[in-house]
């Protein structure tokens, strides 16, 4: 089965709106955000000081666009995030953060004319080692795919409801923070969410406060939701943000009980200073999901030098085993860890640096590994590259799977 964890603690999120690819602290890539879903049958996972497979990875793909079917030469599709989830007929179901369409004009240049926020979803043809593409899903044009919160609050302790016309207020919204497939119906994805508000003060940037948590089942096969939305964590009237370490992703659904992750960071300029990350076990059923009980965090362990630096994480059971992939600063830098088992020391692998985000002014985010795509070679990962496109796109790369650890 598989999972992954995408969190964190930076002020360095997509906000997509009104026209302008907003970038700020979010649930999603900063404070904490989280992804994942179910993988592959486990197997057996190499000690930590096995010899690696592979100095380098053996793909080759660098950071190489996710596309829609919708995207032409003269139209393209600018998403934040990139949750995948392996369903039983043999697609991909992806879900995305805020969403904008841009069109090409006749001067050569591109005009927004479209922007959801929240999240949307495409349903892709997917195999491993490659670059997968895809349809809108649900409909045929990027759609709204979680639904807007009602109980988001405008951030100045008003107690007034975090909408647009509400002063400087630009919208509420569900972000996605990780899915999976539920073991007892396959038809049901689990999709974990953070609710924001996102304000806009004129003259100033964008910035969003993460007030809740909850998660939802959504039924691919009949495109509908089954159960939810359900707040656990609920935003207060006050308008106040959660703490990071309440905001759980990356489902890992093994053994039959369900793994949460969460995690906090201090930042500093670039990155985090160091940080901390948590998992919740609990059955994978609604009535555990719903009960705040149920989340009783345990703090992982590294034998990596210094501690954890994580701006975000992703968690997910790989071709060859458990994997931590970890951002690490805006810069690009990752860091891939491996364990035995979910409740196992978590032992450094790898580090490097994303393709295409040496950028001086812009910067990569939402890091996001795919165990359906990867090999026992290469982990396939998505993120949004800045200067992708000509407002950023999501992309994708192959990055080596070595299992010794880092001396």
């Amino acid at each position: 089965m598989r999972a992954r964890v995408a969190i964190g603690v930076a002020a360095v999120a997509c906000v997509l709106a009104a026209g302008l690819l907003l970038i700020g602290a979010r649930d999603k890539r900063v404070a904490p955000a989280h992804s994942s879903r179910s993988d592959p049958a486990p197997t057996a996972v190499a000690p930590a000081t096995s010899t690696p497979r592979a100095p380098h990875p053996s793909l080759h793909i660098r950071a190489v666009p996710l596309r829609s079917s919708d995207e032409t030469a003269s139209l393209v599709v600018s998403r934040d995030i990139g949750i995948s989830v392996p369903l039983p007929d043999g697609h991909d179901l992806w879900l995305f953060g805020d969403t904008r369409l841009d069109q090409r004009n006749r001067a050569g240049g591109w005009d927004l004319v479209d922007f959801v926020d929240g999240s949307t979803a495409l349903e892709t043809q997917s195999a491993r080692g490659q670059v997968p593409h895809g349809d809108e899903f649900p409909a045929a044009t990027p759609t709204r795919f979680i639904p807007v919160p009602t109980d988001v609050y405008f951030t100045d302790g008003s107690g007034r409801p975090c909408v647009k016309g509400v002063s400087d207020a630009a919208f509420s919204a569900r972000w996605p923070t990780g899915a999976a497939l539920m073991p007892g119906n396959t038809s049901e994805v689990l999709v974990t969410y953070s609710e924001v508000c996102v304000s806009y003060p004129a003259g100033g940037s964008p910035h969003d406060v993460t007030e809740g948590w909850g998660f939802l089942l959504y039924n691919w096969r009949a495109g509908r939701i089954d159960s939810g939305p359900v707040d656990v964590v609920k935003p207060q009237a006050s308008g106040a943000e959660i703490a990071t370490s309440l905001r759980f992703g990356s489902p890992v659904i093994d053994n039959g009980a369900l793994t949460l992750f969460s995690l906090a960071c201090t930042p500093r300029y670039l990155g985090c200073l160091d940080g901390h990350v948590w998992s919740v076990t609990m059955p994978p059923t609604v009535a555990a999901l719903s009960n705040p009980a149920s989340y009783s965090r345990r703090l992982l362990s590294t034998d990596a030098p210094g501690s954890w630096q994580p701006l975000t994480i992703s968690v997910g059971r790989y071709p060859s085993g458990l994997r931590m992939i970890a951002w690490n600063s805006i810069a690009g830098n990752y860091k891939i860890f491996s364990a035995e088992s979910l409740e196992s020391t978590w032992h450094l692998d790898e580090a490097g640096v994303l393709p295409g985000c040496q950028n001086e002014t812009k910067f990569c985010f939402a890091l996001d590994g795919h165990p359906e795509l990867s090999t026992p070679t290469d982990i396939l990962v998505s993120y949004f590259d800045p200067g992708s496109g000509p407002t950023g796109h999501v992309v994708m790369s192959s990055l080596p799977d070595v299992q010794a650890p880092i001396r």
